[in-house]
């Protein structure tokens, strides 16, 4: 059994510091434990990876605080125009995320980075920090521990990753109930976040990363689509990417990769529960993001990007342009280069086709059309699976 104290003091004596910051996150903390321990029916090796994570979410936290109060001047670094990727899951947002990151005067959120924070990337030695070693050895095992992963997901220690991994150091992220089947913190995250003060710390996090690296701040994560409003208040100038695709492309897809994700951590995992986890999880997701929007919308359109996942497959470069317009900024040839060079290296279905069937996990398209009616009429899309 996962137990919140002794954690907690885990990273205290690992680390020798004591001051945590960011938001208050014990009651996180301890609401994400008690799921863990009452609904997730860990194995073995769940019960490892849960405790690794956490452990992890702490150990940076202090850290970060620490790096932060000693050098207080990182909390005057600017952090301008920043573009958020948003679109739900599976609608490309990680090819287009990849994509922008060839660009070396992009600052995306490399996942070498993001899992060492401390201290801060610099410069001259971004793409030879000894970290990045470190990091690809970890990600060489991901076959082993969750197999069929890299089918679903492009992973590397030099590419980008989602910036849930910014939130794991208050605990209130996203991960965690992709992970494993925790309802309780699930439906609560899914309330709580909106009215959340997270994207104060998220910024924090940002403003440290870029101090000895500047750059154009690229992002991207779904659950940005619960955080348009703490977006825009820590971010007033903020480029916001919405990626479209037809919808039964992206439930049958996010459950089959919701599943490779849970089955690891539990003998246990049903198809029909990641069904209904992940229709919940688009529903809310959608409502809230739709509703935020239409209101917070009028008066910054020029903020707002749509993006049709075929149309980019297809030809993604008006996109990549008019990301670029959107922030004031020419993609420089070097760096067009570089994208060139990654689409032609990166083929689709370059790393297996991932095959899912929607009925089993227990959804049919009728379900399916209920959920997006709204979402394909308001963004002229079709329903059809298309993968």
């Amino acid at each position: 059994m996962l137990n919140k104290d002794d954690l907690i003091q885990g990273a205290v004596d690992k680390t020798g510091l004591q001051a945590f910051g960011g938001p208050e996150f014990q009651p996180a903390l301890a609401r994400l434990i008690d799921a863990l321990n009452s609904e997730a029916r860990l194995n073995d090796f769940g019960q490892f990876r849960a405790k690794m994570s956490i452990e992890a979410g702490l150990t940076d936290n202090l850290q970060i605080q620490d790096y932060i109060l000693r050098h207080p001047e990182v909390c005057d670094e600017a952090v301008v125009r920043p573009v958020f990727i948003v679109g739900l899951p599976r609608t490309g947002t990680t090819a287009l995320h990849h994509m922008l990151n060839q660009d070396l005067d992009n600052h995306t959120l490399r996942l070498w980075e993001a899992q060492n924070p401390v201290p801060p990337p610099r410069t001259e030695t971004y793409t030879s920090d000894p970290r990045i070693e470190r990091q690809q050895s970890g990600v060489d095992l991901t076959e082993q521990f969750l197999p069929g992963f890299l089918k679903t997901h492009l992973i590397d220690a030099q590419e980008p990753d989602e910036c849930y991994m910014l939130l794991n150091r208050c605990f209130m992220s996203v991960e965690y109930s992709a992970m494993y089947h925790i309802p309780s913190y699930a439906n609560w995250l899914y309330q709580q976040l909106p009215h959340s003060n997270v994207y104060a710390y998220h910024r924090q996090q940002l403003q440290l990363l870029q101090s000895h690296r500047p750059g154009q701040w690229i992002l991207k994560a779904p659950f940005h689509q619960l955080g348009l409003e703490g977006i825009l208040q820590q971010y007033p100038d903020a480029v916001i990417v919405q990626t479209h695709r037809a919808p039964l492309s992206i439930v049958g897809s996010g459950c089959s990769f919701s599943e490779i994700l849970r089955n690891s951590g539990s003998d246990h995992s049903d198809r029909k529960q990641v069904g209904r986890d992940w229709m919940e999880m688009l529903t809310v997701y959608t409502q809230t993001f739709e509703a935020a929007r239409a209101r917070l919308e009028p008066g910054r359109g020029h903020q707002f990007i749509d993006v049709y996942h075929d149309e980019f497959v297809n030809d993604p470069w008006p996109v990549i342009d008019a990301i670029y317009r959107a922030c004031d900024r020419q993609l420089s040839e070097p760096g067009r280069a570089a994208m060139q060079t990654w689409l032609a290296n990166n083929p689709k279905g370059k790393h297996g086709k991932h095959e899912y069937e929607l009925a089993d996990y227990g959804i049919s398209e009728a379900d399916v059309e209920r959920l997006f009616g709204d979402y394909v009429t308001l963004y002229n899309l079709t329903p059809g699976d298309q993968q």
